[in-house]
């Protein structure tokens, strides 16, 4: 049972990293993952192979996210910069002709 158990858990988290490596550029999703706890037997030996390769995926799903908050940031203060709009001292225009 203990494999079960470990083989699901490491469905869900290439799952999650997956949805994550796959999004658009700009369109990773913002949720929360639900947090996770190990099953209570050990890692079984035959799925360590697996499970390291899981921790890969989410690393680069981590190097993904952190890249677009990144952007997001240089975005917000690019926009941050851009002076308010003000009430002209004066006026923008002449009417000559009236």
């Amino acid at each position: 049972m203990s494999a079960d158990a470990w083989e699901e858990l490491l469905d869900r988290l290439e799952q999650e990293a997956e949805r994550i490596l796959a999004a658009p550029d700009g369109a990773v999703e913002t949720h929360e993952l639900p947090p996770w706890t190990p099953p209570p037997a050990p890692l079984p030996a035959h799925l360590a192979d697996r499970a390291r390769r899981v921790i890969d995926r989410q690393r680069a799903a981590m190097d993904r996210v952190r890249h677009e908050i990144d952007g997001v940031r240089q975005h917000l203060g690019a926009v941050g910069r851009v002076p308010a709009p003000r009430e002209p001292d004066a006026p923008a225009y002449l009417d000559v002709d009236g």
